[in-house]
């Protein structure tokens, strides 16, 4: 980029303008694309159409297109690996690359995830969630927000950069990854595939902020046995689902207690009880007069920056025990315990960032576009900056569209937020890959 006395020249700061200009020459058209995204239902296992749409629109578009299946094996190998209990045929990755005219400049990777959480119940919602409806400026649907609005808005950075003919030094990197809703096992494939990367936006819904810091999360997963007889028999039989609940109820609120005792990094000052401990699903009994013999029940739990998986673990494993020991029967019966999905690390930008930096430029680029100062804010969720490595030389941040009913019915996107996105990271990438 065409620098003097530490300022952009005239020439730079008008490839910037006709970047600007060109995303609002084709937002109809990747507002069209990112309805296409939303009416794919992309859970988990159901990536693949939507990952052809966009592999087919990165060769469209002239990039070099790539999309892989995830190797398991290859992965596992890797300490951030999370194990799972299902495949990954026919479930790639996707990415496309700028490729620079020169080789002195730096590497952008623009990321984000096409896999959704569910949209039931179904019944709660007031549009179809796999419509993607349009009224009032809001597009509405599963995905919509969280987050294929921020794919949109990368492809249009790119589409917008590319329209104006400036030279980069530095490529530019779209990737769709899988799996960032349960493990990361995408990101890390990607991360592998890639090698070495300068630089990272990750197009979250920031809410056209910069997300600067996330917790660990993890998921792990308690089986409750029970004792059979005949239900009329009372005192005979023991009940595995009243004694799962029990049990949550004894160790929900303790283990948040000391999560939140132990979290004192700078970044979440002021936040109280930013972790967390959900019980996002339970199974048990199959018939009203059967005393269920097994319940299930998987938790998601949020832990401290700067714990690896195994203290979260033995974290885990100590407050089960501690809540199953006044309980006679767990005690004779203990509960099983596995950790299926997330084994996610907590991740924080670098706070010495100053002038040069990733975020330097995304401020700077977000200032022009939008007449403010970027705010920067923490996520108490996990996504997946994590997997850029600050030792490596790899900066990395979010910053994406806004909306609203993030995990919950009638998810929607602010439609301009993706276009106002667009504007900004087209900017950014004139700057860090010229």
């Amino acid at each position: 980029m065409e620098m003097r006395d530490g300022r952009l020249t005239e020439k730079a700061l008008a490839q910037q303008d006709a970047a600007a200009t060109a995303v609002d020459h084709y937002r109809d058209d990747y507002i069209q694309l990112l309805g296409d995204l939303v009416r794919c239902p992309t859970l988990l296992g159901a990536e693949r159409p939507a990952q052809d749409i966009l592999y087919r629109h990165l060769q469209v578009m002239g990039l070099e297109a790539e999309r892989w299946d995830l190797d398991p094996e290859d992965l596992s190998s890797h300490s951030t690996f999370a194990p799972v209990d299902w495949g990954y045929q026919e479930r790639p990755n996707v990415r496309g690359t700028l490729k620079p005219a020169g080789r002195a400049g730096r590497s952008l990777v623009l990321n984000g995830h096409v896999d959704v959480v569910s949209p039931e119940p179904v019944d709660w919602w007031s549009y179809d969630p796999w419509g993607a409806t349009i009224t009032d400026g809001r597009m509405y649907g599963r995905g919509s927000m969280d987050m294929k609005a921020g794919l949109a808005a990368a492809l249009l950075a790119i589409q917008a950069v590319m329209d104006t003919g400036v030279e980069l030094r530095g490529p530019v990197i779209f990737e769709s990854v899988i799996e960032e809703e349960c493990t990361g096992n995408g990101m890390l494939a990607s991360r592998i595939r890639s090698g070495k990367v300068d630089g990272a936006v990750i197009t979250e819904p920031t809410g056209l902020q910069a997300w600067t810091a996330t917790p660990g999360v993890l998921w792990f997963e308690v089986t409750v046995r029970g004792k059979p007889a005949y239900v009329g028999k009372a005192g005979q039989y023991v009940n595995a689902i009243e004694t799962a609940t029990s049990l949550i109820a004894r160790l929900k609120p303790a283990a948040v207690e000391a999560l939140n005792a132990a979290f004192d990094h700078p970044s979440f000052a002021g936040y109280k009880n930013p972790l967390t401990l959900s019980v996002g699903k339970i199974q048990g009994g199959d018939w009203p007069s059967n005393v269920p013999l097994e319940c299930r029940f998987t938790c998601r739990m949020s832990f401290p920056i700067g714990w690896s998986f195994d203290q979260a673990r033995s974290f885990v494993e100590t407050h089960l025990e501690r809540a199953s020991s006044s309980d006679p029967w767990l005690v004779e019966q203990p509960p099983t315990l596995r950790f299926p999905g997330f084994r996610a690390l907590g991740w924080a930008l670098d706070s010495e960032a100053g002038d040069g930096s990733l975020i330097h430029s995304l401020s700077e680029a977000h200032q022009t576009v939008r007449g403010r100062s970027l705010k920067q804010e923490v996520f108490p969720g996990t996504a997946d900056a994590r997997y850029f490595s600050a030792q490596k030389g790899e900066q990395a941040v979010y910053y994406g569209p806004s909306g609203a009913n993030l995990h919950a019915p009638d998810e929607y996107v602010e439609l301009e937020s993706l276009v106002e996105t667009a504007r900004v990271l087209a900017r950014m990438i004139i700057v860090w890959c010229g």
